[in-house]
């Protein structure tokens, strides 16, 4: 079996529709509130809560700031699933193909301090 098929696929669906319905009760929203504000028919919103579909990608930021949430919480991506999946792909690059990413890694750290 190759790295790929051995991967574990990175799904959003029911997590960010979960997180959405959430989100929106929180608000005492109904689902029609939402569907005026994002500008969409009630039934695409509702397939985004149900998992069937996601928003264009353009909107997660829309939806994430409108909530007050990172998009990372909206689309259920956890820092540390994260780090896990960079570090995987990071031990599978050539040698100096790391030491590149880990200087630019070091310097943006720089930057950002």
């Amino acid at each position: 079996m190759n790295e790929k098929e051995t991967e574990k696929p990175v799904t959003f669906g029911k997590t960010f529709g979960t997180r959405l319905k959430e989100l929106r009760e929180d608000k005492g929203l109904r689902q029609n509130d939402m569907a005026k504000i994002c500008g969409i028919a009630v039934a695409s919103y509702a397939n985004w809560e149900q998992g069937r579909a996601l928003p264009p990608l353009n909107q997660i930021p829309v939806l994430a700031d409108f909530f007050e949430v990172s998009a990372d919480y909206l689309l259920g991506v956890s820092k540390k699933e994260a780090a896990d999946r960079l570090a995987s792909r990071m031990q599978n690059l050539p040698e100096d193909s790391r030491a590149i990413v880990q200087s630019l890694v070091d310097k943006l750290m720089e930057k950002n301090n």
